[in-house]
Parts: structure tokens; C-alpha cells; sequence
């Protein structure tokens, strides 16, 4: 018996999995920084625009984790230190991008994917040292019963939502 989902069966974007790959994922990029970044995001978001009152129908995850830094070298060195974990992991290396200050601003950006999580990690000087970490999924449709979840790690956790399981009376 074939246990694999049909090709043409959409996944719905609030399983498990994402959940459980986020909350160990940028954890781990945060640690690997070890620049005092913060989670700002770990949570489910709609794909759709806003004016679409169905906004669970189709979602993606974004996990996000930032912080200002002291200087450049600090900056450089937390992302030479994620770029060679992610490398480590078996995550494929897209592209990195480099601007020094005279041309475009101070900022570098490393972009890896693997499966369907891609992940961004961005130095920029602009107004001060600032190191970003930016997990996001593909956009996934989902069945009309679901609800977006958002991990404990995400600060608005328990918040009152009518869009969040945690914040459901």
C-alpha cells in the first residue's frame, strides 16, 4: 500500500511537521547566531489578502528571530556562524548577497532552501547593525475546518484570535 499523498492533494499547512520543524529550527539558528537574537514570530500566517474574511484557507509558516547587534564584525561573524550549521545540515545554499557601505548600505544576505522552508538571514546596517532570521514555507491550502496555529515560542501566543487555536475562548 502506498503511503504517499497524491501529487494533486494539497497539504494543509498547519500540520504538525511545520510546527515541529519551526520550533527547531530557528531555536537552533538563534543559538548557532549567538548574537542575542529574539523570536518576533513562530506562528502560521494567511496567504491571502486581507480583505478575504477566509484567511485560514490557504497559509504558510514564518518564523522570525532578530536583533540589533554592536557592529559589523559581530553581524558578520553570527551569520558566517549560521551559513556553516545550515551548510552542515544538508541546506542548499541559493545565494549570498553582499553590499559594502559605499554602494549600497552595509548589508549581507544569506538564502537557503530545503524542501519547501526557505530561510533568509540578513545583516544590515540601517540605522544601526541589525541581524534578521526569516523562516517561511510555501503557501499551502487548506480545509475549510482549519485554524492557524501559533507556536509557544511566538510572543503573541494565548493572545485572544479569532484566527489562533491558542487564543479560541
Amino acid at each position: 500500500m502506498n503511503s504517499e499523498p497524491s501529487p494533486d492533494a494539497p497539504a494543509a499547512a498547519g500540520t504538525p511537521d511545520h510546527l515541529v520543524q519551526f520550533e527547531e529550527l530557528l531555536p537552533a539558528l538563534v543559538e548557532q547566531a549567538g548574537a542575542g537574537l529574539r523570536i518576533a514570530d513562530l506562528r502560521e500566517e494567511s496567504c491571502l489578502r486581507p480583505e478575504i474574511e477566509e484567511q485560514h484557507l490557504e497559509t504558510r509558516w514564518l518564523g522570525v528571530a532578530s536583533s540589533q547587534v554592536a557592529d559589523a564584525s559581530i553581524a558578520n561573524e553570527a551569520l558566517d556562524r549560521m551559513g556553516a550549521w545550515l551548510d552542515d545540515e544538508g541546506w542548499e545554499l541559493l545565494d549570498e548577497v553582499s553590499y559594502p557601505p559605499e554602494e549600497r548600505g552595509d548589508v549581507r544576505v544569506l538564502m537557503y532552501l530545503r524542501d519547501d522552508i526557505g530561510i533568509t538571514v540578513t545583516y544590515r546596517n540601517s540605522p544601526s547593525p541589525w541581524v534578521e532570521i526569516l523562516l517561511t514555507s510555501d503557501c499551502r491550502e487548506n480545509p475549510a475546518g482549519h485554524q492557524m496555529e501559533r507556536s509557544e515560542l511566538d510572543p503573541n501566543y494565548g493572545l485572544s484570535s479569532q484566527y489562533y487555536k491558542d487564543g479560541a475562548s
